[in-house]
């Protein structure tokens, strides 16, 4: 990994740093190496992770029971069921589950005021 080292006065710094009064009217040593970033993950990938976190075969058992008992749904189950969703697909499921999530909240905030 590469570094920069570099002696600067500290005045320069200030208005990048908040410079201890004591280490002002000073030049101080710099170093500038990059730092590893993680890479951000996609949507689906954010997606994919937060099926893995809240168990997704306890999700599509559960879908299937539902889908076997007659509901009806606003996305294709068996899409979900057979693991052939697009990205596209998980995504607008993800936004709808979070709208859905979202009305129930504030139903039941609005039930408990009355």
């Amino acid at each position: 990994m590469e570094a920069i080292i570099q002696q600067v006065d500290v005045e320069k710094l200030t208005s990048i740093f908040d410079i201890p009064q004591e280490m002002r009217n000073s030049v101080v040593e710099v170093t500038i190496r990059p730092i590893k970033k993680e890479a951000q993950n996609s949507t689906l990938e954010k997606i994919v992770q937060f099926r893995k976190k809240y168990n997704h075969e306890v999700f599509v058992e559960h879908l299937k029971k539902q889908a076997a008992e007659g509901h009806v749904f606003d996305f294709d189950v068996q899409k979900v069921i057979d693991g052939t969703e697009t990205e596209d697909d998980m995504q607008t499921r993800y936004r709808m589950e979070k709208q859905a999530w979202g009305n129930y909240i504030q139903e039941r905030a609005q039930g408990e005021k009355a």
